[in-house]
């Protein structure tokens, strides 16, 4: 999604009642296996495109989701694009290996053209991608293309989840549980532009996890911007019968710049998701005001003890319990010289020494002022 509203400022009634939902949220649980300290990030290396870049008759930007085939050494690249700057699509490209000093820019490979059911290119305005994962069949061992619209609320299209072929061939749209669609109705489910954002495949490949942005209009948000945040909502999909078998809730950070503000608090949102492991979610939080610039922080979330919302039609606080979450990283303490419109996020090749590398990368939106910004990351801990 953009960044960029307006805030307004809250009741003191809204921001307590988030306030206080967070704080539950926070409490970390004792996991059971031992090793259990947060991991350590540590900046390998960046780089900047400059938007408006074009590559086999698009315009290269809205980069909104990325994935890792470790099978060839391709990345993917999901363009947040409704068809304005060239076809429903994603790129695949090659990154350099992270080192200190080297710039991290992409070699673009190909243009995946996305299509729908009847084989051609998505009419313009039908999708909005936003989220993408990689997956592979274990029996086969072929890959595809797991990717999240976010649909367009205004124009009653509801948010969907579609698999594809590495050709952009659609294979079958995946049924989201009705309360992620159902549009239309005042008052009910997702905001316009903050519904799919964050998609992550667990690592045994059975599961995928779909995350909202923010809350749906019941969840106990107060549906303006500038409003505290509510619940978002995460569901995990058996991807072998397509069906959703688990939810949970979880709560963004109410006020990620400080209370002081000069347009009232910025509220965060779910910008993407990945699997630590069968237990653990990482979570990319993001926040934008005209006053201070984007906000990026990434949190830890644990799956156990978080009440299962799947079956709940109306999140109201003290009725269930959020995932609880810890902090990693702030990106504007990372080291990264600027900190722009981060929405990807996937895991990269092993550094040599056998440590994960993580890789994040921005949405510019297609505009001039912003840029597609790509950054590696050494997770020690893991």
């Amino acid at each position: 999604m953009p960044t960029g509203h307006s805030a307004f400022a809250t009741s003191r009634r809204s921001v307590l009642r988030t306030l206080a939902a967070g704080a539950s949220a926070l409490a970390w649980p004792a996991l059971a296996r031992a090793g259990d300290a947060p991991a350590a990030l540590r900046l390998l290396a960046h780089g900047s495109l400059a938007a408006g870049g074009e590559f086999k008759g698009t315009v290269v930007g809205g980069l909104s989701g990325l994935a890792h085939d470790a099978a060839t050494g391709l990345w993917y690249a999901l363009s947040d694009d409704r068809a304005r700057h060239g076809p429903v699509r994603c790129y695949a490209l090659r990154l350099p290996t992270p080192e200190p000093g080297r710039p991290l820019r992409p070699e673009w490979v190909d243009v995946i053209t996305l299509r729908g059911p009847d084989g051609r290119p998505f009419p313009r305005g039908d999708t909005d991608p936003e989220a993408l994962a990689l997956r592979r069949d274990a029996a086969s061992g072929r890959a595809t293309l797991l990717w999240a619209s976010e649909g367009n609320v205004r124009a009653r299209v509801p948010p969907a989840l579609y698999e594809s072929a590495l050709d952009g061939t659609l294979l079958r749209e995946i049924a989201l549980p009705p309360l992620l669609r159902q549009i239309g109705r005042l008052g009910r489910g997702p905001r316009d532009n903050e519904a799919l954002e964050g998609l992550a495949i667990t690592p045994d490949g059975r599961h995928a996890w779909a995350a909202m942005e923010s809350a749906l209009a019941q969840d106990e948000g107060p549906g303006i911007p500038g409003g505290a945040p509510g619940a978002c909502r995460i569901t995990r999909i058996d991807l072998a019968s397509g069906r959703a078998d688990r939810q949970l809730a979880y709560l963004p950070e109410p006020l990620p710049f400080g209370a002081a503000m000069p347009h009232g608090p910025a509220e965060s949102g779910v910008a993407e998701i990945l699997m630590r492991d069968e237990r653990r979610m990482w979570v990319l939080e993001r926040a934008w005001t005209p006053a201070t610039g984007v906000s990026a922080r990434l949190y830890e979330a644990a799956l156990d003890g978080a009440t299962d919302t799947l079956g709940i039609d109306t999140l109201r606080a003290g009725r269930y319990r959020p995932s609880p979450k810890r902090l990693l990283l702030d990106l504007r303490q990372s080291g990264l010289p600027h900190v722009d419109n981060f929405e990807a996020m996937a895991w990269g090749p092993p550094q040599a020494d056998g440590r994960r590398t993580l890789v994040l990368c921005t949405d510019d939106n297609f505009n001039p002022l912003q840029v597609t910004q790509f950054a590696a990351f050494e997770v020690a801990g893991l």
